[in-house]
């Protein structure tokens, strides 16, 4: 089993029941989902908002 603290690690988790998704890197952690206009919680970020963050690291 890797060790999810390791540098370079990413696992996401989701679970049955709507859209929201718990995303580990190494040691950060953040939540992903839809906003609830898609049909999401809007308990964290949206997929395009994590991907404009990311082009812009």
């Amino acid at each position: 089993m890797v060790d999810p603290n390791e540098q370079g690690v990413v696992v996401v988790r989701g679970g049955v029941d709507g859209f929201a998704q718990e995303i580990t890197a190494g040691r950060h952690r953040l939540i992903a989902d839809e906003p609830v206009s898609s049909g999401g919680t809007d308990r964290g970020l949206g997929p395009y908002e994590l991907l404009l963050a990311g082009l812009g690291a």
